[in-house]
């Protein structure tokens, strides 16, 4: 009789023991929903926000940097485009200067590319409050410190445009275009940052009839970008 009541007992604390078991890995399944769940829905867009936010900012200044650059070396006219004139001293066509334009486009975009890999060394720091979803929190408490490693491309080129000043009077103004595609890969998702900006890199006002060629045409901005610059990283 004792050996069978023995026998119940020790059934009936195997039974809450597997019953306890059981408790223990539905909380345990329960607590990693909710982990992913506030992870996925609360975490992750708000790193994602951030890390665009701030990769935006360093090609932005990337660009800048590179832009000023460019400019303090005093990049004339005459340096990337030649006006040939007949002997009425009309315009006879214009010609560019493809070496020069092309040195310049490489040049530019080895800088942009560099300036941001520097940049994007920085460390990127969110406040934790800001991962509590309550908007009276965000910006409080210590910083969450994360390194990205980006790779991206850089595109060069130039657009021209001519605009009339008056009776045989052409301004002719040349800009350069360069855009940064940054690609970030982050554990849950990756962001994608384009950036943009355009100069007036130089312009000058022409004397005498341009040919309609260039004036109702692409063809100098074609003959610009024969080999526009692309530099990746």
């Amino acid at each position: 009789m004792k050996k069978k009541r023995k026998k119940s007992f020790i059934k009936l604390i195997n039974v809450h023991k597997f019953q306890l078991k059981q408790k223990i890995f539905a909380f345990f399944i329960i607590f990693i929903l909710i982990i992913s769940v506030y992870i996925r829905y609360l975490v992750t867009p708000i790193v994602v926000e951030n890390t665009r936010a701030q990769v935006a900012n360093f090609a932005t200044k990337s660009i800048n940097y590179a832009i000023a650059d460019t400019m303090n070396q005093n990049v004339s006219y005459g340096d990337l485009i030649k006006i040939i004139r007949d002997e009425k001293d009309n315009v006879s066509y214009i010609e560019a200067n493809s070496v020069r334009i092309n040195l310049l486009s490489k040049t530019m975009s080895k800088v942009v590319m560099s300036n941001f890999l520097e940049l994007s060394k920085s460390p990127i720091k969110i406040p934790l409050g800001s991962f509590s979803g309550v908007s009276i929190f965000a910006g409080l408490g210590p910083k969450f410190t994360y390194d990205i490693n980006p790779y991206g491309e850089v595109f060069c080129y130039f657009t021209s445009n001519f605009e009339t000043a008056g009776i045989n009077q052409t301004y002719h103004k040349l800009y350069l275009i360069i855009k940064l595609k940054v690609n970030v890969v982050l554990p849950l998702k990756n962001v994608l940052v384009n950036s943009e900006s355009e100069v007036l890199l130089c312009e000058t006002l022409i004397v005498g009839k341009i040919p309609e060629v260039y004036l109702n045409s692409n063809n100098l901005t074609e003959m610009l970008n024969l080999v526009p610059e692309k530099f990746s990283s």
